[in-house]
Order: C-alpha cells, then structure tokens, then sequence
C-alpha cells in the first residue's frame, strides 16, 4: 500500500478486483473440470441441495403421517362423545370402535399423565 502510493480506499479496491478476478478464474476451471468428467463418464453423487431437499421431504412425511394419525385419534374421541358410549350404544360396530378407541387411549394415557405429547416416530 505505501510502496505503491495507493490510499486505503484505492488499496482496498485494487485487492478486491484482483479478489474477484480469481475467483471467477477458479469458478470456471472448476465448471470446465466438470463438463470434462462428465463427457468422459464420471457420475457424480448428488448435491448439497439435493440431499437437502430429500431429508426436508422425507422429514415432511413424517410428519405429515403423525398429523393424519391425530386427526384419526381426534375425530374418534369426537365420535365417541356424542355416540352414546358407557351402555346405551346396540350395535355391535359402535362396540368394536370403542374398544379400539379405548386401546388407543390406553396407550396414550402415560404419555398424557406426565404431560407429553410424542413426536412422529417416537415410542
């Protein structure tokens, strides 16, 4: 910077050009690399963005089928409200989904005492 005569501002400037020119030079041995492996036959893994979106999909599926599976528990609990359950229900179908509903609930039970809720995938 002293030995050139350059102020700071012009110092700074002429380094961040030289910077940038490069960058852009390795950027482009780079992508010259790359085309020249793949017209050979390399084959490349996937990419960062593509092993991103396939965690954040299947981490979407997950969820998604927790989500359905509450809204199962939910409408069942509903159902069972308003269906006349504890002795006034005559049909052997009402019978069966109470005693499933009551498993289901059975299961729940510990989880809900302590005040917890489970996570997709979790036992």
């Amino acid at each position: 910077m002293q030995q050139q005569g350059y102020r700071k501002a012009q110092a700074y400037d002429q380094a961040r050009k030289e910077f940038y020119e490069l960058r852009h030079q390795e950027e482009v041995e780079q992508h010259v690399a790359r085309e020249e492996a793949l017209s050979t036959g390399a084959v490349f893994g996937m990419s960062a963005i593509e092993v991103g979106m396939e965690l954040e999909n299947k981490s979407f599926e997950n969820w998604k089928a927790y989500a359905q599976q509450q809204v199962i528990l939910q409408e069942q609990a509903r159902s069972a409200a308003y269906s006349g359950v504890g002795g006034q229900s005559g049909t052997e179908e009402e019978d069966s989904s109470s005693t499933g509903m009551d498993a289901v609930l059975d299961e729940l039970e510990p989880d809900a005492a302590a005040g917890k809720t489970r996570a997709p995938g979790s036992r």
